[in-house]
């Protein structure tokens, strides 16, 4: 453990720069962010997990962004326009956006950027959801060039994008998704693999890149370029990439964290008696839950046997023994608080456990599995107290049910060298989650289409049913038959077990009273941008 000294001293380090050496200078202001872990890259294009995520809403500003409370407001783009028929989206750039580099933002920065994005090469995995975009489904397939792309720029500040058919979401795709965000050209043309690094990195949102120092810590200064510095409060935003939830935790009541990414499950309790006015716990956009890699054996083939180990996981216990943050069990992929959608499930749900597991041993019996000849699989999954305890609980859970029929080996690993293997489909059984950072079934349904390319689709699962009514919905313009057949989608998906879906999440940070601005919001999403530090706690 490090001692107390040793925190005073991090945070004289961190946190005690003063700009200016006259009097009346003021203290220069630094906000500490637990991050959950080390990111694979500052590529917006090369990723979409939530700890680069965190990352990127600081550094890049696409044309709408997400607000303190999680609505949208206006990006780059000052203004924009809608067709009557919902289908082209003309957006009106403002004249002060610029690159960190000074470099004017400008419509070919988009028109390159979103080519770049849905063009499915150098480690570039294109985001299925951005298949709304006129023609993109063919750019990322490889069958139509970028040139067919549904994005023009007809002048320096306009953007226009036309879409397949009518999406309401969209402004939420465009303030989500990463594939929407801009990178400088220039800088990647030149620089190629290796542009997203400290000294390289050009970006055009409130802060920029200082410095990356490896498992240590992401730093980030105010763009002195950026249209509104005026009003970002925070001067450095430093990202500490912690995957000990008790580690952030200890660095929080030290005073060197301002805010934890998350808290151990073993304390949630604990931490929400005895500090209720710093621990944020609230329900969000998210679900946990188990692939199975359905591109080779024992899972490929074998419906039933996947059945039976979705049958025999209980998640009411999970929920209640293990996360204990008020998550909800999860028995489909798409969070019960999406609105406008009837939440679909396993149809087991309503039977009592005892019940499901009668029902699992005998079809695990049935695929051929038993003491005499066991099934042996692995569990991978990213270095983390939390995902530790329930790759512990889910494998008692088997080893209950199955007794000596089952030989489970929990796989943790760092989190660069998960993404890989995940990438890849280098497991049998790997843990993952889904964060919607708009409220739409879409945000989780597009991640089993047959098209989707690693990381969604973690099974590589192919249904042509299923890839057919996401197309039906996708032409669909009435709110409720369109939530009719996306739940018909689901429904299928969720009776071929690719997944075993465990629980809805809740958010579960520590965050200081002095930090101000920090809202509630489904999404979790709170940049940096919109907070400020006060020398006293918050009344």
């Amino acid at each position: 453990m490090i001692s107390r000294w040793k925190y005073f001293a991090a945070v004289s380090v961190v946190a005690g720069l003063v700009i200016g050496a006259q009097g009346g200078a003021r203290a220069e202001t630094v906000l500490n962010r637990g991050n959950g872990g080390e990111p694979s890259t500052l590529d917006p294009h090369r990723t979409d997990g939530r700890i680069e995520s965190n990352i990127f809403r600081d550094l890049f500003e696409g044309l709408v962004v997400y607000g303190p409370d999680g609505k949208i407001v206006p990006g780059v783009a000052e203004t924009w326009q809608v067709s009557d028929d919902g289908r082209v989206y003309t957006f009106h750039l403002r004249g002060d956006a610029r690159w960190s580099n000074g470099d004017p933002v400008t419509a070919d920065d988009f028109l390159y950027s979103l080519r770049r994005a849905l063009t499915p090469k150098d480690g570039i995995a294109p985001s299925s959801n951005m298949r709304v975009v006129k023609n993109a489904g063919g750019l990322i397939d490889g069958v139509k060039s970028s040139d067919a792309l549904g994005i023009a720029a007809p002048n320096p500040r306009t953007v226009v994008i036309t879409l397949e058919a009518s999406t309401p979401y969209f402004l939420d795709l465009l303030a989500a998704d990463n594939s929407a965000l801009p990178v400088h050209r220039g800088t990647v043309d030149v620089n190629r693999d290796h542009w997203a690094e400290p000294g390289k990195l050009v970006s055009n949102g409130p802060y920029a890149l200082a410095e990356w120092r490896p498992q240590q810590q992401i730093t980030v200064t105010r763009n002195e370029n950026f249209h509104h510095k005026a009003d970002v409060s925070i001067d450095r935003v430093v990202f500490f990439p912690l995957d000990d939830a008790s580690e952030e935790v200890r660095r929080f009541k030290a005073g060197v964290l301002d805010a934890t990414y998350e808290v151990p499950q073993d304390r949630v309790k604990w931490i929400s008696l005895t500090e209720p006015r710093v621990f944020w716990n609230r329900p969000f956009l998210a679900t946990y839950y188990y692939a199975f890699n359905l591109t080779a054996e024992p899972f490929k083939s074998n419906r039933d046997l996947r059945r039976a180990l979705a049958l025999a996981v209980n998640r009411e216990s999970i929920v209640d023994k293990v996360t204990r943050a008020g998550e909800a069990p999860a028995y489909g992929l798409v969070p019960p608080i999406v609105p406008n959608y009837r939440r679909q499930t396993a149809d087991f749900i309503s039977e009592p456990m005892d019940d499901r597991l009668t029902e699992a041993r005998r079809l695990f019996a049935a695929a051929g599995f038993s003491p005499m000849q066991p099934l042996s699989i692995e569990i991978l999954y990213n270095k983390s107290e939390n995902n530790r305890v329930i790759a512990d609980s889910v494998i008692g859970m088997w080893q209950d049910a199955f007794g000596k029929g089952i030989i489970v080996k929990p796989v943790s690993v760092e989190r660069t060298e998960y993404l890989k293997r995940r990438a890849r489909r280098d497991f049998q059984v790997v843990r993952a989650a889904w964060i919607g950072d708009y409220a739409d079934p879409t945000v989780f349904l597009n991640l089993l289409q047959s098209s989707a390319l690693p990381p969604r689709n973690d099974p590589g699962y192919r249904n042509k049913t299923y890839d057919d009514l996401l197309s039906q919905a996708a032409a669909v313009e009435d709110t409720g038959e369109r939530a009719r057949i996306l739940g018909q989608a689901e429904k299928v998906m969720i009776e071929d077990y690719p997944i075993i879906p465990l629980y809805h999440f809740a958010t579960k940070s520590l965050v200081s009273q002095k930090v101000r601005g920090w809202v509630y919001n489904v999404r979790d999403v709170h940049p940096s941008r919109f907070l400020s530090l006060g020398d006293k706690p918050a009344p």
